[in-house]
């Protein structure tokens, strides 16, 4: 039974991998959507795609790896960051745009169905990505990820996380008042002389511990080079684009699509009430709280998480 078990598995595994398998790994730069965008191909098996909308991919490279060994894993940088080109109009930003670029990277792969990893901003995209295009996707692993509520709702919603956390952590209470400090000083040492630039950072993650797994990866990210800023203007999602997402929340219910959440518990931008919502409008999902994880569990609890995705692929 188990070798039949196996051989099915391997079958499905062949079938995704159909047009990926040729797919040379090694790092190329190809026009989609008139703009020359850059990414790099690592591993084996099916395709599976991970960039982020505002800070590319190096963050994926570095870190994801062990994908590499079930997945022809393809980092890419999106428009205007890396070393992809820049768009010339602020609105090539927008969330459509990134979808679009998915699509015709999929296409230029010559790649019949993709996998999507989704990470932060990057799943709500490979979301609406899997609503425009059903077919063409075998599945989605996301991360950093909940149900979204309006642009008020998540302000909201970060002031009670962040206050839950101050109550709970004497760590995280420090790195508010951190934080607090250089916003208002426009300094990045405290009144002693110590250097708090990290603040920002470890507002995304669990403790000191895990924060230094994730603070040398940051500093390349920042290094390789975020979205760029078009004519001075950064790109801000507009209540009409949140509004645009609400609506594309709603077919949700309707995706056959499979998929794992993996989210840290401690991520103070997505509380774990709001990644079970997303998991429940998600019919064939499977929720995977990472404790004394943040924002980046793959990166502060690594043999947890790819355990748990590893299981799931096993299923």
């Amino acid at each position: 039974m188990k070798e039949i078990f196996r051989i099915l598995i391997t079958s499905f595994f062949l079938i995704s991998c159909a047009s990926s398998c040729k797919v040379e790994n090694g790092n190329y730069t190809e026009k989609i959507d008139n703009l020359n965008i850059n990414y790099t191909v690592r591993g084996k098996g099916p395709i599976m795609l991970i960039g982020h909308p505002s800070s590319g991919k190096i963050g994926y490279e570095m870190t994801l790896k062990p994908l590499e060994e079930k997945f022809t894993m393809v980092y890419y940088d999106s428009r205007g960051t890396g070393k992809s080109e820049t768009p010339k109009k602020i609105e090539d930003y927008t969330p459509a745009n990134s979808v679009k670029e998915i699509e015709l990277l999929r296409e230029k792969l010559g790649a019949k169905k993709i996998w999507l990893f989704g990470h932060s901003d990057q799943s709500a995209i490979a979301l609406q990505y899997t609503v425009e295009y059903p077919n063409n996707i075998s599945g989605i692993i996301l991360s950093g990820t909940s149900y979204t509520g309006s642009q008020n709702e998540s302000i909201e919603r970060r002031r009670v996380s962040e206050n839950k956390r101050i109550k709970e952590s004497t760590w995280f209470a420090k790195v508010i008042e951190d934080w607090d400090y250089m916003n208002a000083n426009n300094t990045t040492f405290d009144k002693n002389g110590n250097d708090i630039s990290t603040a920002r950072t470890k507002w995304w993650t669990y403790n000191e511990e895990s924060a230094q797994k994730v603070i040398p990866i940051v500093k390349e990210i920042t290094k390789a080079g975020r979205r760029k800023p078009i004519g001075n203007n950064y790109y801000q999602e507009t209540p009409e684009e949140r509004q645009k997402y609400l609506e594309f929340q709603k077919k949700f219910k309707d995706l056959k699509t499979k998929i794992l959440i993996v989210n840290g518990k401690y991520d103070t931008n997505n509380l774990p009430e709001f990644a079970t919502e997303l998991h429940f409008s998600l019919p064939n999902s499977k929720l995977v709280i990472i404790d004394k994880a943040g924002h980046f569990p793959w990166i502060e609890q690594s043999e947890q998480t790819f355990n748990e995705i590893n299981k799931w692929l096993r299923e």
